[in-house]
C-alpha cells in the first residue's frame, strides 16, 4: 500500500464514520504516471528537432526569416503550439528550407575560400544589407584588391611589363571569382587571347570601388529575387512574373530616371541646348516607339516572305520541369533544382544555338522573330515566328522538336506534356496575318497597348498590368525579350534614318541611295531587300556602320568605339558622318546661370599655385558664387552631411571633403561625386581639376 496521511486517518476512525461535509473525506493517493525511458527519449528528440529547425531558420536572411516566423506565430495563436510546430517541421524544414539552402549555395562564399573571414561573413549577408553597408563592403573589397596588387607588384619587380600584367590579372581575377563575380576579360583569359592592355583595363575595373558598388548591388538584387522565387512569392497565387518588391523598385527607378531626365539638358560644343527628356521620348528608349518600330520590322519581314512565297510557323519552346520553381497550378515544384530565370534563358539559348547550327548544316534558311516572356513563376519560355520555304517545313519542325525535347525526354509521357515542352502552329493567311498573330505577344511584354480589358490566360490578371510586371522581370534578370532572326542590321537602319540628305546618298551610289530611301521612309521590307535580302551576310551588306576609336576614353582607360556614320561597300573609303555634333548631359539651368557657375569655378579654383583674382566692381562674382554655394549645400544635406560653410568652402576650392575612413566627396561639373582617398589620389584628382578649369576657361574664351 502506498503511504499517505489519508490512510492513517481512515484507519483510526471507527467503522461507518460520517463526515460533516463530503469534501472533508480523504481522497485516494495520486500515483506517479508510468513514463517509460522510450517516451523520454522521444520527447528529447522532438525538442532537439525543434531547436535544429529554429537554428536553420535563423541562418536565412532576415527578410526571409520575418514572414516565416510571423506565419508560425499566427498558427500558434489561432491553432495552438502543436500545429505551429508541425508547420515548422513539415512545411518550413521539409519543403522550404532545402529550396532556400539550394539557392544560398549559388551565391554564398564557402568556408574553403581564401577570402578573409570578415569579408566572407559580410558578403554572405548581402541580401540583408542596405545601400550604405553595401557601399562600405564595395570599398573594403576594392581596398583589399588594391593591397593585393601592391604585394604582387613587389613580388614581380623587374619582370617584363606584359608578364607583370598577366600575373597580376591571374591572381586578382581569382580573388574576384571567389566573390562569385565573373572578372572582365575572363573568357578571353581562358582562351589565351587576352591582350596586355585589356588585362590592365580589367585590373582598373577590379580595383575600382564604383565597379564593385555596381556589381554588389546587382548581385544582391538577384540574390533577393531568387530567394523570393524559392520561397514561393513569385507565382500566380502571390505575385506573377516577379516579386512585388522588384515591381516596386522597377517603377521607382523609372520615376527617378524620368525626374533626372526632366532636370537635365543636352549641350553641344557651341553651347546650344535641347531638352533631354524630349530626346528620350523621341528615341527607342520610349516603349511606344520601340513597339512601333518592332511592328514595322515584323510587317516588313512578312512582306518579304510573301514576295518570296514563304510560309510561317509559330513555335513555343519551354524548359524542362526542373527549371520551374512552381507548378502550373501555383504549388512548389519538387523537381526544381534551384534554377533562376537567367539560368533557364541560357538553357533556351543553348537549345536555339544547336537548332541554328543544324539548320545551317542542312541548308534550311529561316528568318523571323523570337519573343521571350515569363511563366507565372518567372521561368522564361520562347515564342517564335519563323518564315521558311514551303518545302522545308517538315524538316525544320523535326529539327526543332528533336532539340527542344532532347533533355529529360523521359518526363514527356503524354501528349499534353509534349505539347507543353514544344508546340508548333502553322500560320493560316485566311485566318489572319503573321504580324497580327505575334502583335499581342509584343504588346504584352512592352506596354500593354490595345490590351485593355483582356485577361492573361496564365495568371488570370489584366494584360495591361502584366505588361509592367513582364518589363520589371526582364529588367531584373537582364533577359533580352525580343530578337530578330536574319535580315539586315537595325543599327544601320536607324543610322540611315538620321541622315536626311537624299542628294548626298544619290551622289555616292545608286544602291546606297536605294537602301537610304527605304530606311528614310520606314519601309523595313524594302530596306532588307536593298541590303541583300533576309539571309544577307554582314560582309555582303551594301551599307554598314563606320566607327571612330577614342583611345583611353573610358573611366578605366579603355578605348571607346563610337558610331561615326555609314559607308557604302561599293565606294570604299568614303564614309558619311551621321553624328555631326558631340553632346554632353548638363544640368537644366539658364545660360546666364551656366556662365556664372563656370566663372565661379574658374576664379575660385587655385590649382597652379597662383592667387585667385580678387573681387571688384568689374569682377564681381558674389551672386554667382552664392548660387554655387547654395547648390553644393543642398547636395551635401541630401547626402546626410551638415552642409556648413566650411564644407562648402573646401569643395569650391577644389578640395576633397573627407566623409568616412578612406572615402570623400568632390565637385565635378557642379555635381558631388564620391572618391576613394588613397596614396596618389591628390595627383589624380588635381589633374582632373586642372582639365576642368582649363575647359572652363576655353568655354569662356579666356
Amino acid at each position: 500500500m502506498n503511504f499517505s496521511f489519508s490512510n492513517i486517518i481512515t484507519e483510526t476512525l471507527p467503522p461507518g464514520h460520517q463526515w460533516a461535509y463530503p469534501w472533508n473525506a480523504p481522497l485516494p493517493p495520486i500515483s506517479r504516471p508510468d513514463i517509460s525511458t522510450f517516451d523520454i527519449e522521444e520527447k528529447e528528440k522532438f525538442i532537439g528537432r525543434l531547436l535544429a529547425a529554429r537554428s536553420r531558420v535563423a541562418a536565412f536572411p532576415k527578410f526571409i526569416q520575418a514572414p516565416i516566423n510571423k506565419r508560425i506565430d499566427d498558427i500558434e495563436r489561432s491553432q495552438g503550439i502543436k500545429k505551429a510546430n508541425a508547420h515548422l517541421l513539415n512545411h518550413v524544414i521539409l519543403r522550404t528550407a532545402p529550396r532556400l539552402e539550394l539557392i544560398a549555395e549559388k551565391y554564398k562564399i564557402n568556408r574553403d575560400s581564401f577570402v578573409t573571414a570578415e569579408l566572407r561573413r559580410d558578403f554572405n549577408n548581402l541580401p540583408d544589407m542596405d545601400s550604405k553597408r553595401r557601399d562600405e563592403l564595395a570599398f573594403r573589397i576594392a581596398a583589399y584588391l588594391n593591397m593585393e596588387m601592391s604585394l604582387i607588384a613587389d613580388e614581380t619587380a623587374g619582370e617584363p611589363p606584359h608578364r607583370v600584367a598577366f600575373e597580376t590579372y591571374s591572381r586578382i581575377a581569382n580573388i574576384a571569382r571567389a566573390f562569385n563575380q565573373v572578372p572582365p576579360g575572363f573568357s578571353s583569359w581562358e582562351k589565351g587571347s587576352l591582350e596586355p592592355d585589356a588585362a590592365i583595363s580589367a585590373l582598373f575595373r577590379l580595383t575600382s570601388e564604383n565597379w564593385w558598388r555596381r556589381r554588389l548591388k546587382r548581385f544582391a538584387d538577384l540574390w533577393r529575387e531568387h530567394l523570393q522565387i524559392g520561397l514561393g512569392n513569385v507565382s500566380k497565387k502571390t505575385s506573377a512574373y516577379c516579386s512585388r518588391t522588384t515591381q516596386f523598385e522597377w517603377k521607382e527607378q523609372r520615376r527617378r530616371t524620368r525626374e533626372f531626365l526632366e532636370s537635365m539638358q543636352l549641350e553641344d560644343e557651341e553651347g546650344n541646348r535641347i531638352s533631354l527628356i524630349e530626346k528620350y521620348d523621341g528615341s527607342n528608349a520610349n516603349p511606344e516607339i520601340r513597339r512601333c518600330e518592332m511592328m514595322t520590322r515584323i510587317r516588313g519581314f512578312e512582306n518579304v516572305s510573301l514576295e518570296l512565297g514563304y510560309v510561317a510557323d509559330f513555335y513555343t519552346l519551354t524548359a524542362p520541369s526542373k527549371y520551374h520553381a512552381t507548378t502550373s497550378a501555383g504549388y512548389k515544384n519538387r523537381k526544381w533544382q534551384g534554377s533562376n530565370p537567367a539560368d533557364t534563358q541560357r538553357y533556351l539559348c543553348g537549345v536555339w544555338a544547336k537548332i541554328r547550327a543544324k539548320l545551317a548544316r542542312d541548308g534550311l534558311p529561316i528568318f523571323g522573330i523570337r519573343v521571350a516572356e515569363p511563366h507565372h513563376d518567372g521561368t522564361p519560355h520562347w515564342h517564335m515566328l519563323i518564315f521558311m520555304r514551303p518545302s522545308d517545313v517538315d524538316a525544320i519542325r523535326l529539327v526543332m522538336r528533336g532539340h527542344a525535347m532532347s533533355e529529360d525526354f523521359e518526363e514527356l509521357r503524354s501528349d499534353k506534356a509534349k505539347k507543353a515542352r514544344f508546340y508548333v502552329e502553322p500560320i493560316d493567311p485566311d485566318k489572319g496575318s503573321a504580324t497580327g498573330y505575334v502583335a499581342k505577344y509584343i504588346s504584352k511584354n512592352i506596354d500593354g497597348y490595345a490590351l485593355d480589358g483582356e485577361i492573361d490566360a496564365d495568371t488570370k490578371e489584366p494584360l495591361k498590368e502584366a505588361a509592367l510586371a513582364a518589363s520589371a522581370w526582364a529588367s531584373r534578370w537582364r533577359i533580352r525579350q525580343f530578337q530578330f532572326i536574319g535580315g539586315a542590321p537595325v543599327s544601320v537602319y536607324r543610322e540611315l534614318r538620321r541622315m536626311a540628305d537624299t542628294d548626298t546618298a544619290k551622289a555616292l551610289d545608286l544602291d546606297f541611295a536605294a537602301v537610304h530611301d527605304a530606311a528614310d521612309k520606314g519601309a523595313w521590307g524594302e530596306y532588307v531587300k536593298a541590303q541583300g535580302g533576309p539571309f544577307v551576310k554582314r560582309r555582303e551588306l551594301i551599307v554598314s556602320l563606320v566607327y571612330e576609336l577614342k583611345e583611353g576614353a573610358s573611366e578605366y582607360g579603355e578605348d571607346v568605339k563610337k558610331i561615326f556614320g555609314v559607308q557604302c561597300s561599293h565606294v570604299p573609303g568614303s564614309p558619311i558622318r551621321t553624328r555631326i555634333k558631340e553632346w554632353k548631359i548638363v544640368s537644366k539651368i539658364s545660360d546666364e546661370a551656366k556662365a556664372t557657375s563656370v566663372l565661379a569655378l574658374a576664379f575660385e579654383l587655385d590649382l597652379n599655385g597662383a592667387f585667385a583674382p580678387s573681387r571688384s566692381s568689374v569682377n564681381n562674382c558674389t551672386e554667382p558664387q552664392r548660387r554655387v554655394s547654395r547648390n553644393i549645400e543642398l547636395q551635401l544635406k541630401s547626402r546626410g552631411e551638415t552642409g556648413d560653410p566650411e564644407q562648402v568652402s573646401i569643395l569650391i576650392r577644389g578640395g576633397i571633403l573627407k566623409t568616412d575612413p578612406g572615402k570623400g566627396l568632390r565637385i565635378a561639373n557642379n555635381q558631388l561625386i564620391d572618391v576613394r582617398i588613397g596614396l596618389d589620389v591628390g595627383r589624380v584628382y588635381r589633374a582632373s581639376n586642372e582639365r576642368d578649369v582649363e575647359k572652363a576657361f576655353n568655354d569662356l574664351g579666356i
